[in-house]
């Protein structure tokens, strides 16, 4: 089978099938051709189809379809073989109320004039004659160079900054918004806004609450070209001034060169004004510098009066702060003091020979007590001894058999006090030997703490011609002399010059 003859078997079935046929939907993308032909789309919200109304038809319809516009179509399907495709052959409408669209035109146009966006009280007044003009539009569309081809024939310091932005779809609200904000940061005396004719879905972007916010809160005025005549979208009932085409905007925005040629008036005219003009402003320069000269002199009154202030405060702050660094100086000073090396040796020197004293005491008592208790363990031994020799010559007298029975424990008892004489001689030897060590560490550790061993380790004592120690800077004075003692010898030396720290 061939595409023509699959294409005509198709034709044969739908025309057949839907010869009749009553379709109800939204009209966009309307065309009427110059031939009297009218082409559209109907569409809802998940589909659309082609539709076509010949001449003849239009010619004896009561009304005819308009973009946005929801209405009740019938007809007949047409296949149009060479393309494949199939439309919609109107032969009769019915009005079905307002479309989609054109209802949210309309809410949204209430929300809007209920906000106070469309006032014609916050609406500013465009300047009559600008030398910095703002444009905002496509870089590539015709209404750009209609706006260039109007202002060409305007005065020749006209100055145009485009800001480019895009005029139809999603992103036209966002993009038209920067666009707005970067001409904001230059400051033009006037913002064009346009954009060429198209359906009412191609404008749709200009209904777009963003960019008719942008343009209430721009500080500069804008006048709206978008479309024709007939079209009419929100940004133009925002703006400050609305224009037809955007030919008719680059008009309404600056007059021509012969326009304002012709409001000129006479040099005369204008030199007199110059003249009285130029004796007006002479008269407010000479108030203003008067009123300058009045305000710089209770301005100096102000801050010397201030300086006075100051002055006064700081010199409490500075005399404050001095007491507070001169208590801080005696308090390191007796601190110092404390932590002074001749000093501190002193202190443990004295430490050191209490505790020798106090050892020495110690030892003392020791010994004697020991010396005591020695003495009379040898008098109690002594005792016991005679008292055995009394008892064992005694025992003498006895016989032989009692003799020999008692001898052996009195020789056990001499031995014995020999052996505890012996281990008490010792245990005083002992003692003794542990003292005197003692004794000897102490007298060493003395030895070590003394002046001349401070000495060898460094450290100097600087005295005055009268021998006295010289603890600080402030006893020296330039020529004076001064004695230096070393741990082998001394010295002596002339101060040449002074330096204190802090």
């Amino acid at each position: 089978m061939t595409v023509t003859e699959l294409t005509a078997r198709i034709k044969t079935l739908l025309e057949r099938t839907f010869s009749h046929v009553r379709v109800s939907g939204e009209v966009s993308r309307l065309t009427r051709h110059r031939s009297g032909h009218v082409y559209f789309t109907i569409k809802d919200e998940h589909a659309a189809i082609s539709a076509v109304i010949w001449r003849s038809t239009a010619l004896r319809l009561h009304q005819l379809p308009r973009d946005g516009e929801c209405f009740i179509f019938t007809g007949d399907i047409n296949v149009y073989e060479p393309r494949g495709s199939y439309q919609l052959i109107v032969r009769d409408i019915e009005p079905l109320g307002a479309g989609r669209l054109a209802a949210e035109f309309e809410r949204r146009k209430r929300e809007f004039a209920a906000r106070g966006w469309f006032d014609a009280t916050r609406k500013q007044t465009i300047p009559t004659l600008p030398t910095h003009i703002g444009i905002v539009t496509s870089p590539s569309a015709a209404a750009l160079e209609d706006v260039k081809k109007v202002l060409a024939t305007r005065p020749g310091w006209l100055r145009l900054t485009l800001a480019p932005a895009i005029v139809q779809g999603d992103a036209a609200p966002e993009s038209v918004e920067h666009a707005l904000k970067r001409l904001i940061k230059v400051r033009p005396d006037v913002i064009l806004l346009v954009r060429g004719g198209g359906s009412l879905e191609d404008l749709w972007c200009f209904n777009d609450e963003r960019i008719v916010k942008a343009i209430v809160d721009c500080p500069i005025p804008i006048i709206t070209g978008i479309g024709h005549e007939i079209d009419l979208t929100l940004a133009d009932l925002a703006a400050d001034a609305r224009a037809a085409t955007p030919s008719n905007a680059a008009e309404l925005a600056c007059p021509a060169k012969d326009t304002l040629r012709r409001q000129l008036p006479p040099p005369e005219r204008l030199a007199h004004a110059l003249q009285r003009q130029l004796r007006h402003d002479r008269l407010k320069l000479t108030r203003h510098a008067q009123a300058l000269e009045q305000w710089f002199v209770r301005l100096m009154d102000r801050r010397r009066m201030a300086l006075a202030d100051m002055a006064q405060s700081l010199h409490r702050l500075q005399a404050k702060r001095l007491r507070e660094k001169r208590r801080t100086l005696i308090s390191l000073e007796r601190h110092l003091q404390r932590l002074e090396p001749a000093r501190r040796l002193q202190h443990r020197h004295h430490r050191l020979m209490q505790a020798v004293f106090t050892l020495h005491d110690a030892m003392e008592a020791s010994i004697q007590h020991r010396r005591r208790q020695l003495l009379t363990g040898n008098e109690r031994l002594q005792l016991a001894a005679r008292q055995i020799l009394s008892r064992k010559a005694q025992l003498l007298r006895r016989p032989s058999q009692q003799l020999l029975r008692h001898t052996q424990p009195c020789i056990r008892s001499v031995r014995q006090w020999q052996i505890a004489n012996q281990a008490l001689r010792s245990l005083g030897s002992a003692i003794v030997d542990v003292r005197r060590q003692s004794l000897t560490t102490l007298r060493e550790q003395l030895y070590a703490l003394g002046p001349m061993q401070v000495l060898a380790r460094g450290y100097a004592l600087c005295m005055d011609e009268q021998g006295a120690i010289i603890r600080s800077v402030s006893q020296l004075e330039r020529g004076q002399l001064m004695r230096t003692r070393f741990h082998d010898g001394h010295a002596e030396s002339r101060i040449e010059s002074l330096e204190q720290n802090g």
